[in-house]
């Protein structure tokens, strides 16, 4: 007689490397049966532990569900301890990535109403290279080629939280793209704290570039996105490879973080923003037509007037097409958490809006120059009442970036690659007709 599956329920909280880990996490759990939140005996709520805003998440989503089993998971799973139980008694395990692949036991216990706490202190990269569950139906998907990071930058708890740089077998990546080419996704994401370190512990260089290749080698019709990339690591090598192929996107993600010397430094990230801007305009002359971007923190303990005034030149200088601007998030156990003097949250909000303001110029600046021109896009959605399809193009990376709207009299097909020419233009989503 068959056993009776298991009805689990799904929250993502955090980061696309946050949810590569929960779909290659599901492709190995047996005898469940995922269904909707409302319906699910067991939640797993995959945690993000970054910000002070992605923990309160957290404990807004366990407040929720009261009524559930609930199992966390992710980057704040390794950092709880049994306390959670007694002030959450829905909470039944908690679970860090080092004990993922006892996942398929874990849920038998807490069936059973037995509570499992899981947690190691080392952190660990869950990999499947075998192939994953998608948890959605996009076109895209996100493969995390590495996980933690050795960058010690004052803000920041990834390191405490995810442990040193750990790049995955190049030929296990190759696997799981190939796997998803097959299932039909069109665009690949390659995600980690920093691509560009790709290979420096487990082939002691860095092999991005020679990845990219491989990837570029595979049979298909798909678009390989290059998400988070410090300028650092980027060299000629990478940018000749992007520039030589067809499927290599012309898109960086290059997280910058400030553009004062001085906050830089504090940062502890590199301070010498000449060089910074002559890789920029490297990387601009190697990709004509690059879409460059970037994140920035305002607010850092000792942020001057001046300081934030050099941000906003910073900006201009550099003319982002996409820029998120994220006010500093006081954080123990960082080195920065002792910093004085430290920024009012008024001061921080304000300072953001300019940034936000600015940035809303340049971006529609750049997208009015697209108007009249040609390009491919990936078609995802259609919306009936407006009678007008939903994609994006290469400009635009999937839920962080803009979205092009197209018009066309015949029927397109979702998950499929058109020609369209741009016809209209707000300052983060295009309109464009379909050509015929």
């Amino acid at each position: 007689m068959e056993k009776t599956r298991i009805k689990i329920g799904l929250i993502s909280l955090g980061c696309p490397k946050n949810l590569a880990d929960l779909e290659a996490l599901c492709s190995t759990m047996q005898n469940i049966h995922i269904t909707p939140v409302k319906q699910a005996k067991i939640v797993l709520l995959n945690t993000c532990g970054f910000l002070k805003k992605a923990r309160a998440e957290v404990y807004e989503n366990i407040n929720k569900l009261k009524n559930k089993k609930v199992v966390l998971l992710g980057c704040l799973a390794g950092k709880l301890t049994k306390e959670i139980f007694k002030k959450y008694p829905q909470v039944r395990g908690v679970v860090s990535s080092a004990h993922y692949l006892n996942i398929n036991s874990v849920l038998k216990y807490i069936n059973k109403n037995v509570r499992i706490f899981a947690v190691s202190k080392e952190p660990a990269m869950f990999e499947n290279p075998a192939g994953k569950m998608l948890l959605s139906s996009a076109g895209y998907a996100y493969i995390k080629i590495a996980e933690g990071c050795n960058n010690k930058c004052a803000y920041c708890l990834i390191p405490s939280l995810k442990g040193q740089y750990r790049s995955r077998d190049m030929d296990d990546i190759l696997a799981e793209a190939k796997y998803l080419i097959n299932l039909g996704i069109k665009e690949l994401i390659l995600v980690a704290q920093d691509c560009g370190c790709y290979g420096v512990d487990l082939y002691k260089e860095k092999k991005l570039h020679e990845l990219l290749k491989k990837l570029d080698k595979i049979k298909g019709k798909f678009w390989i996105r290059i998400l988070y990339i410090y300028p650092e690591t980027i060299d000629e090598k990478l940018l000749k490879t992007i520039a030589s192929s067809k499927k290599i996107l012309r898109y960086l993600d290059v997280p910058l973080q400030h553009g004062d010397p001085n906050v830089l430094k504090k940062m502890n990230r590199p301070a010498d923003t000449k060089k910074t801007l002559e890789k920029i305009n490297l990387i601009k002359k190697t990709l004509p037509g690059v879409t460059l971007r970037t994140s920035l923190i305002v607010g850092f303990p000792g942020e001057s007037t001046k300081a934030f005034e050099r941000l906003k030149s910073f900006v201009e200088k550099i003319n982002f097409d996409h820029v998120g601007v994220f006010e500093y998030s006081r954080e123990k156990g960082t080195p920065s958490y002792s910093l004085k003097p430290q920024i009012s949250g008024l001061i921080k909000r304000k300072r953001r809006k300019e940034v936000m303001l600015l940035q809303q110029k340049i971006s529609f600046a750049n997208n009015k120059k697209l108007i009249g021109k040609k390009f491919e896009a990936l078609i995802e959605n259609y919306n009936p009442d407006k009678k007008i399809y939903i994609g994006r193009i290469g400009r635009f990376a999937p839920e962080i970036d803009g979205l092009v709207y197209v018009k066309s009299k015949k029927k397109l097909n979702i998950n499929e690659f058109v020609k369209i020419k741009i016809t209209k233009v707000s300052p983060y989503d295009l309109q464009g007709d379909i050509l015929q």
